[in-house]
């Protein structure tokens, strides 16, 4: 069989059936393929009587039950045990693939089979229709999803790129590389599985590779709504396993978006971030800076709060270093009365953008 596309779910009935809907609508099942669905301990007797409906139709569809809930990794790992396929695309259930797409995933990981080990579609926010993941990248010991949040509409979006690793909510990995780099680990719960198992892959000498010619739409955070053990006890055990492989690379996706205007520039930097490496981040990518004004800060920032009125009337460019885009998206007036074409903003995600874009 070519492919086998795996989902774990425990969801309420409307998600599961506007997933599956969705999926059955913009995917062909034939017989090159199949859909294996694991339901993860689900107790929702709709989504329960839904699933049992499924399983009597002719289309190729197995539904495993788990009798309780053993988080993402188990229960993918129990699909692809009772999946036959040669490629297996793992789709997260709050995920839409629009038309085509994970056909053009298969198709990408096929004719690279020689040097590809994964591919990762891009994924957009369905409620802002901004970029949720094109991958993940690395600064301090972070890892973050490459141009979280960006405009979808950016050139740099649609570069087809390896990457250290990728996101599993849509992604596909031969079956034999899958198993030789030993599944999903256990360990975790809901969280870090994926990325681990394709930084594996990665690591082992075969690409990662994300794919923007294969699109979806991730809800993000609706099949992952528990989890045995924290997410920062997981974060710690992942540390502690790949700390000293991993490489900050955050510099690779910040360069392709700047220019001869925006380097030729004098900045003061502006660090909101708690994250260390800013400064070498910087001068790797030959910024010039005069100076830094550091406000580490959690979440939203409101300028007002942060800074005196001689700094909105400086008369140099500021460049604000912050986690999100989005912590300093909502500063509509003070970067009006501001009023400087010049200044911008670099992200833990890789993002550059103009602050008066927040304008628009």
């Amino acid at each position: 069989m070519r492919y086998s596309i795996i989902v774990a779910l425990d969801n309420n009935f409307a998600l599961t059936n506007n997933f599956v809907e969705n999926l059955l609508l913009t995917e062909s099942l034939q017989n090159d393929s199949e859909l294996v669905i694991v339901s993860d301990g689900c107790t929702n007797i709709q989504t329960i009587d839904y699933l049992k409906k499924l399983s009597e139709k002719s289309f190729p569809i197995k539904i495993i039950y788990n009798k309780t809930k053993l988080g993402y990794g188990k229960s993918n790992n129990i699909g692809v045990e009772h999946s036959q396929g040669d490629i297996l695309v793992f789709l997260n259930s709050d995920v839409f693939p629009i038309r085509n797409s994970i056909h053009n995933l298969v198709s990408y990981l096929e004719e690279n089979r020689a040097t590809t080990g994964a591919v990762q579609g891009l994924l957009i926010y369905p409620q802002t229709n901004k970029v949720q993941s094109t991958g993940h990248l690395f600064l301090d010991l972070q890892n973050a999803h490459v141009y979280q949040y960006s405009d979808i509409h950016k050139e740099v979006i649609y570069k087809c790129s390896e990457r250290q690793a990728l996101t599993s909510a849509f992604c596909a990995i031969p079956r034999d590389i899958f198993i030789k780099n030993g599944r999903f680990n256990e360990y975790y719960y809901n969280a870090y599985e994926g990325f681990e198992l394709t930084l594996k892959i990665n690591n082992s000498g075969l690409k990662c590779i994300y794919y923007p010619e294969a699109i979806a739409y991730h809800i993000g955070g609706g099949t992952r709504n528990s989890m045995d053990i924290s997410e920062t006890q997981q974060g710690k055990y992942f540390i502690q396993n790949w700390g000293d492989i991993i490489s900050t690379d955050i510099d690779k996706y910040i360069l392709p978006q700047l220019n001869e205007e925006i380097l030729s520039k004098m900045y003061s930097g502006v660090i909101l971030s708690h994250l260390n490496g800013w400064e070498n981040i910087l001068q790797k990518l030959n910024f010039s800076i005069n100076g830094y004004v550091y406000r580490p800060h959690s979440g939203e920032a409101n300028l007002y709060n942060l800074f005196p009125y001689s700094f909105l009337n400086f008369g140099g460019n500021y460049l604000f270093i912050t986690e999100s885009i989005n912590d300093i998206s909502k500063n509509y007036n003070w970067i009006k009365n501001r009023n400087n074409p010049n200044d911008i903003v670099i992200d833990l995600h890789g993002n550059v953008i103009k602050l008066q874009e927040f304008l628009i």
